[in-house]
């Protein structure tokens, strides 16, 4: 057994030294911009609250975000489809830096709100290039691993800010007495914002296709992408695979303090945990991709998560709603690079940007539309109700993942 798994490791090592030089540049770019997001989800609203603005405003910044994230995603496919994932990944770096600098210099709310947008246009250019520039920079054999890598790499580098932003407050108030709380605040999110704009430095240093091969007109991009079946399927899977869970994991916290009496202290063990299962989760997914098959692993993986997020509305006590949690974390992560990996192997090259773009915003308007609802039903029919919608709706997402690809991939 022992021997088995030092084998396994061996070989995983073995994948990940043989990368090309642009994928571990990419792993580079992403650990960079990781430190700055650990960073903004885990200060950025108390920063907000601290310059004299209410919830309601918060709420408003973070809406506008997100919905102009989802908003971008298509055109930003199209245009990574035109000049490439690298192109993309450096002009998404370049605006999302930009953006920050605007947002933490004013206090003005109109400017704030606009300064949300801009950043939301570089994340969106960022996350829908990392898919095509993966699959283009990656052997068949390896770009599971590499995939499953750069999940890793990004949620490890945002525990590094998240730990950063928690600390670096303190001690500038400490150096300088007369800091502001605001003001100690906006220079952690100022720092972690350079760290991520060094992105710029491996992102130039890439080396760029010099003739991409069958680039076709946006329009044709547009159509072809939207008339192609993979593509549907992808995006009506896509939103049933995130509105199981985006009804019912944003409130876990909520569910463990008012439910199960946990102390602030005890909700922050429960992130660790999550966080943990959620690396391993990324870094499994080769090794269960290579049993059963890019969509057989889906399949299976989000099926055997949906009696554990029952079971976590179900729990007793704490420690086993952790323990279920931490379980379905698992198994959610563990699809997350071969969602992404298979998405980029059965669609041309050609539209690989656009299709990413379809999946990122089918993913992210459902789960915003979950939230929404999910807070609606625990107010009107409890969290055990929306355990068991949410438990139901995986298991349909599951099903209908496989009942629409399975011929594909065999």
């Amino acid at each position: 057994m022992f021997t088995m798994a030092g084998d396994a490791i061996r070989r995983y090592a073995h994948i990940v030294m043989g990368f090309s030089r642009n994928a571990k540049l990419l792993l580079l770019v992403l650990a960079l911009i990781g430190v700055s997001y650990g960073s903004f989800t885990t200060i950025f609203v108390l920063y907000v609250i601290e310059i004299n603005f209410d919830e309601a405003f918060l709420g408003r910044l973070i809406a506008t975000g997100a919905v102009a994230a989802a908003l971008t995603a298509i055109p930003a496919g199209l245009l990574i489809d035109r000049i490439g994932a690298r192109n993309g990944l450096l002009i998404g770096a370049a605006v999302g830096a930009a953006g920050v600098v605007l947002l933490l210099s004013v206090t003005t709310a109109w400017v704030m709100l606009l300064s949300v947008i801009v950043v939301a246009v570089g994340v969106a250019l960022i996350y829908v290039a990392q898919a095509p520039f993966i699959a283009t920079w990656s052997a068949e054999e390896e770009r599971t691993y590499l995939f499953s890598v750069a999940a890793a790499v990004f949620v490890l580098a945002g525990i590094g800010g998240s730990l950063f932003s928690g600390i670096a407050p303190g001690e500038f108030r400490g150096i300088w007495p007369d800091l502001s709380v605001a003001s100690s605040y906006r220079v952690t999110l100022l720092i972690s914002g350079a760290i991520s704009a060094l992105s710029l430095l491996p992102l130039v240093r890439m080396r760029i296709l010099s003739q991409p091969s069958g680039v076709l007109p946006g329009r044709e991009v547009a159509k072809k992408a939207f008339e192609s079946f993979a593509v549907r399927r992808l995006a009506l899977t896509g939103l049933l695979l995130s509105l199981g869970g985006g009804m019912i994991v944003p409130f876990f916290n909520v569910f463990f303090q008012q439910e199960l009496g946990a102390s602030t202290e005890m909700v922050s063990v429960a992130r660790v945990a999550g966080i943990t299962a959620s690396v391993l989760g990324t870094l499994m997914a080769p090794w269960a991709s290579g049993y059963l098959g890019l969509v057989g692993a889906v399949m299976a993986a989000r099926f055997f998560s949906a009696p554990f997020l029952l079971a976590i509305g179900l729990a007793p006590v704490l420690a086993l709603a952790v323990a279920f949690m931490s379980a379905r974390t698992f198994l959610a992560y563990l699809t997350g690079p071969l969602y992404a990996d298979f998405s980029m192997r059965i669609v041309p090259h050609e539209i690989r940007g656009t299709t990413s773009s379809v999946t990122f915003m089918s993913w992210n308007l459902t789960l915003a539309l979950g939230s929404w609802l999910g807070g609606w039903l625990i107010m009107s029919q409890g969290y055990t109700f929306v355990f068991l919608l949410s438990s139901s709706i995986t298991l349909i997402a599951a099903a209908s993942y496989w009942l629409a690809f399975r011929s594909y991939e065999e």
